[in-house]
């Protein structure tokens, strides 16, 4: 399994200090292996599970948020507003031993776990084959 690169381009990070209302925002990622699977964890603290999009298109998981914003309040302005997520999205390649079916993710704690098992090995049964 593999990340496949969201943002190669030195300036993009260099504009995003300069104008950070522009910013991308990529949640930092653990990606753990196990003997049944892997587990990809999202740091996403702040963001409803109901406002994450995963989904599975050509062999790709891709986890999206895309933050709608709300009114400010008429009595109150911003001086300035740093804690404000707009949106992002990381893709990840999926090999072909995941089993795409039995994906599972959970949320506790602004950490979003995504569960990627392993598809079971169909071993055919060895057969001894005589010579007639």
């Amino acid at each position: 399994m593999t990340t496949l690169k969201q943002n190669p381009f030195v300036f993009g990070h260099l504009m995003d200090e300069f104008f950070p209302a522009t910013a991308t925002y990529y949640p930092p990622v653990n990606i753990l292996e196990h003997e049944q699977g892997f587990n990809i964890e999202l740091k996403v603290p702040g963001i409803q599970k109901e406002e994450i999009n995963l989904q599975i298109d050509k062999g790709l998981l891709i986890i999206s948020y895309q933050h709608s914003e709300n009114k400010e309040s008429k009595t109150e302005k911003f001086i300035k507003k740093e804690f404000s997520i707009k949106g992002f999205k990381r893709t990840f390649s999926l090999d072909d031993k995941i089993n795409t079916q039995a994906i599972d993710a959970k949320m506790d704690s602004g950490i979003l776990t995504i569960s990627l098992p392993l598809k079971e090995e169909n071993v055919a049964p060895k057969k001894i084959i005589s010579i007639k």
